[in-house]
């Protein structure tokens, strides 16, 4: 998608010599950092979030111009736009396959190791840390070397006061202290975006080695920023929770905000327009479809999903259970359960690799869209469903609440005769009213949502309350 028509117009060379630019009189911008995203395969969860947010925003018109830019592994640059998006291959990437091969590897040594202490220490969360954090070394290495090719200074992004950079991405693995001192030096606000404290809550369900490596970025971050802005007001909730703990409360504070994702699928996403894998499956099933949208992790209870389901499917039941989401961490044994199973192309049906076209044929199409998520920082998946009229039965948890209200079927939480008590009463119902039919929720589209993230970090009213670039100290200590 391209920018602002004026978005080159000092300089005529793109997004780099635009950057460059910008020591000339110009008015402040707001600058969308997206490395992560820049770089990855992926247009599921926080990447999808990103490059739907980057899109929408370059198409507004209005006082802020808004520029995406990524890290280098030496300074922030401009880019002109995300590159187009491809449709990830099912194969595993590399570091996911050296992921697998850890766990195996470590498992093998626990069970044959006869000393405590040290299969102890191979089941250490720092021990996690310490790989992950040698598998982004690498890749910052890379980030860094590809640099050198440019040009020097080539698209570094010149800051002037009033300019605004905006953290979007999930780029933990990256120190940007330098770069966002730089911003706040040249009187840019720094604007953190925070799609959840899930690893941090949650690790024992978190990717490996994440738990540590996030709360070592935001306690690296959070000094140098402005303002934190959460998806959800849970997720603003619990990063106040983080920040009392973990902070010295003063005039310095950061402010902590919210704002509200978007929903909605590009009517023709480049490369994905063959209808026919998701249709053919659709049309080898007998009984309903339930749609279950995410990657395979633990917070998503796809196991206890698919126990209920199997207990369905001994008493007769024609209904299938169509996963949409690619393999994750953490669940290598259901994954190995899935790809093994009887009923694997028949009544369990996996689209590892599914396109946004094929997502939104299976929310037209599906009986219910099945949430059993132990936490979310969001839950696009139910924001889809409500838009598509689609039945949601949801783990009754408190970001479904605030996002869905009253919409979906709640279901106790972490329960597998819940979630199975659940499709039997929607089932029933549907039986005993075949033409019942739900009406779509309205929900923000992209452009509402990235609108309303550039009124959140560019409000005159009440800005930030500014500190010095440096440390904050923690609330224990002196």
């Amino acid at each position: 998608m391209s920018r602002p028509a004026d978005a080159t117009s000092e300089s005529g060379g793109g997004a780099r010599d635009y950057a460059i630019a910008a020591t000339r009189t110009r008015s402040p911008r707001v600058y969308l950092e997206c490395t992560t995203t820049y770089a990855s395969r992926y247009n599921t969860g926080i990447q999808r979030t990103v490059r739907s947010i980057v899109e929408a925003a370059l198409a507004l018109r209005g006082p802020s111009l808004c520029l995406p830019v990524i890290f280098n592994g030496r300074y922030i640059e401009a880019i002109d736009r995300l590159p187009a998006l491809r449709r990830a291959a099912a194969a595993p990437s590399g570091v996911e396959t050296l992921r697998r091969a850890f766990h195996i590897a470590r498992a093998g040594a626990i069970r044959l190791l006869p000393f405590a202490g040290l299969r102890a220490r191979l089941n250490s969360p720092r021990l996690e840390f310490a790989l992950r954090r040698a598998v982004y070394a690498a890749r910052n290495a890379r980030r860094w070397v590809g640099s050198l090719r440019r040009r020097a200074g080539s698209g570094r992004i010149a800051i002037v006061p009033g300019d605004v950079v905006v953290l979007l991405d999930a780029t933990w693995g990256t120190d940007l202290s330098r770069e966002l001192r730089r911003a706040r030096a040249g009187g840019a606000q720094v604007w953190v975006v925070v799609q959840d404290l899930i690893p941090i809550n949650h690790p024992d369900i978190a990717p490996e080695g994440l738990p540590l490596l996030l709360d070592a970025w935001l306690r690296r971050t959070i000094p140098l920023s402005d303002g934190l802005l959460a998806i959800s007001r849970t997720v603003a909730d619990e990063v106040r929770a983080y920040a009392r703990e973990r902070f010295a409360d003063g005039p310095g504070s950061p402010q902590i905000d919210s704002f509200y994702l978007g929903a909605g699928f590009d009517p023709a996403p480049a490369g994905v327009a063959d209808l026919a894998r998701v249709r053919g499956a659709f049309d080898r099933c007998s009984g309903s479809v339930y749609l279950v949208v995410g990657t395979i992790e633990p917070r998503k209870d796809c196991a206890r999903i698919l126990a209920a389901f199997e207990r369905l499917w001994a008493e007769g039941s024609d209904a299938a259970l169509m996963l949409f989401g690619r393999a994750g961490w953490r669940s290598y044994d259901l994954i190995d359960r899935l790809r093994s199973h009887p009923e694997h192309g028949r009544r369990l049906l996996w689209f590892e690799d599914g396109s946004d076209a094929e997502l939104d044929f299976a929310y037209r199409h599906a009986a219910a869209l099945i949430f059993a998520s132990r936490c979310e920082g969001f839950g696009l998946p139910l924001v889809e469903a409500m838009q598509h009229a689609l039945p949601v039965l949801a783990s009754d948890i408190p970001i479904f609440r605030e996002i869905g209200g009253d919409y979906p079927d709640f279901f106790r939480s972490g329960d597998e005769l819940a979630i199975y008590a659940a499709i039997r009463r929607f089932a029933d119902r549907r039986t005993l009213e075949p033409n019942s039919v739900r009406t779509p929720k309205r929900w923000l589209s992209w452009s509402d949502s990235a609108q309303m993230m550039l009124d959140k970090v560019t409000a005159p009213q009440n800005p930030p309350r500014r500190r010095p670039a440096g440390r904050i100290h923690a609330a224990n200590e002196p």
